[in-house]
């Protein structure tokens, strides 16, 4: 299905016509995205706010964790994208729009305050639904929109900007939606790049609104000494299994902050384990500031690996997923690439 097809297709959906209806009624907007934001979360509801703002309504980000350092161009004053400590979420919003996650779980106390003070919830996501999971119930006033083809919420919300046309796009809506479509795409590298994505991605250059070059040193040059030095500790120890198609990292709180890194800082790592000739499906195992472990997966492709996640609390895409758990890092380990060996050999059928 070409994407134009598949937009049309989406916006016809009652749950999209819906939320078209909802933002344009709504005064007081509420913008959220998940715990450990990325590029695609940030991007995106700094576009929605922009664009929001453009359009004469109350808009507010509030996020579950603080704007992490290397993303901080898109609100250089530091006033647009909120978080603990930055101000007090509002009492109540009309509308409560929370981006590039359908799991409530991973908006950790800030789901408990606002779920009952949102008016309306719209999740809007682009990750498969998750299974398995009966803890996971919607409120009456809340739904979900998704579309689990488009290759982030940058693209979601290129196409509702287009279908509401409440306002122009303007350079700081361009950036938002390029950082969105360009992060979560890994710089156009995954499988799941869309051809509408280098549209967006070329018209959002063309306003002139985006320098590629500026946007790219600020994300991923953003390393200190130490950082490389942890990188080197990490990759030392790296290990495989099933013959070298698993190939995976561990990474103790300790070690992290004796190099004074942030988990942010280490997002990335996980991306070098993909340049082995072998890996099929490569794993980072995090112990965060609260001793869970996150556990990041992805697949070069050929292996779809968000079964093993939503078996185990996570979720994500085919071949890029995650889950967190509270166990000691060993047995995390074990659980999580047993279950992969146990998909590889089952390929190998």
């Amino acid at each position: 299905m070409s994407s134009k097809s598949r937009a049309k297709k989406l916006s016809k959906t009652k749950e999209f016509q819906k939320f078209k209806s909802w933002l344009s009624d709504a005064k007081r907007v509420l913008v959220s995205t998940h715990h450990l934001p990325d590029g695609d979360g940030l991007g995106a509801e700094a576009a929605l706010f922009h664009y929001l703002k453009r359009s004469k309504k109350q808009c507010r980000i509030y996020n579950p964790d603080p704007l992490p350092k290397r993303y901080r161009f898109l609100d250089p004053k530091g006033s647009i994208i909120l978080g603990p400590g930055d101000a007090e979420v509002w009492d109540t919003c009309d509308l409560w729009v929370i981006v590039d996650t359908n799991d409530p779980r991973r908006l950790g106390k800030l789901w408990g305050e606002m779920s009952l003070r949102a008016k309306k919830i719209v999740f809007l996501d682009h990750h498969p639904e998750i299974e398995g999971a009966p803890e996971i119930v919607y409120p009456p006033h809340a739904m979900l929109v998704s579309d689990i083809e488009s290759s982030s919420i940058g693209e979601l919300l290129a196409h509702l900007f287009s279908e509401l046309n409440l306002t122009r796009i303007n350079s700081d809506i361009a950036l938002g939606l390029y950082v969105s479509v360009m992060t979560d795409t890994n710089s156009f590298r995954y499988a799941r790049t869309t051809p509408e994505a280098h549209r967006i991605a070329a018209d959002m250059i063309a306003m002139g609104g985006v320098n590629p070059e500026e946007v790219y040193q600020a994300i991923y040059s953003s390393k200190e000494v130490s950082h490389l030095k942890l990188l080197g500790t990490t990759l030392s120890n790296v290990q495989v299994a099933a013959d070298g198609k698993v190939a995976w990292l561990e990474m103790g709180l300790d070690i992290r902050k004796r190099h004074q890194a942030t988990s942010d800082d280490t997002q990335s790592f996980l991306n070098l384990l993909l340049l082995l000739k072998d890996a099929e499906v490569v794993c980072l195992f995090r112990e965060e500031d609260n001793s869970q472990i996150r556990v990041s997966i992805k697949s070069k492709g050929r292996i779809v690996i968000n079964r093993v996640a939503m078996e185990l609390g996570g979720g994500g895409h085919e071949f890029a997923a995650g889950l967190a758990l509270s166990a000691p890092m060993e047995k995390t380990v074990e659980a999580v690439i047993g279950r992969i060996e146990q998909l590889i050999h089952g390929k190998r059928k």
